[in-house]
């Protein structure tokens, strides 16, 4: 017998609506929150409210990376690049991001989107233990 999942397809889209299903498969949906409820498991992230969230941060942050089903799933993702505007060209329709700007040092793959900079910034939190200074 298996456990419920704690977060499922429609409550992870009511709480992440830019995921639609017209944009992100059901299944592609399903398998990210199986593998984020393995991963963030009952005992560490014992407050259920919480844990639903990462799971969802999770999700979204693959989902987004990866891509949706309208960019093909090429792992460009659906809006990854973010922050401010260092650069531009007008012609040649160029456009670069500060990307550091609002980035976590050492978060590397968690920085791309800003649903894994908050689970970063999460998983920091609660794996330092009660006390925060």
């Amino acid at each position: 017998m298996t456990t419920p999942l704690p977060l499922t397809v429609e409550s992870f889209r009511d709480a992440f609506p830019a995921f639609t299903s017209a944009t992100y498969p059901d299944a592609a949906v399903a398998s990210r929150l199986a593998l984020a409820a393995r991963f963030f498991s009952a005992p560490m992230w014992d407050d259920p409210d919480v844990r639903q969230h990462v799971i969802g941060l999770y999700t979204a942050h693959h989902l987004e990376v990866l891509g949706s089903k309208a960019s093909g799933g090429s792992g460009s993702g659906g809006g990854a690049s973010a922050g401010l505007v260092s650069s531009k060209s007008v012609d040649g329709a160029s456009v670069s991001f500060d990307t550091a700007t609002g980035s976590w040092d050492g978060a590397g793959f968690w920085n791309l989107t800003p649903y894994g900079r908050e689970l970063w910034y999460l998983m920091q939190v609660y794996g330092a233990g009660a006390i925060q200074l």
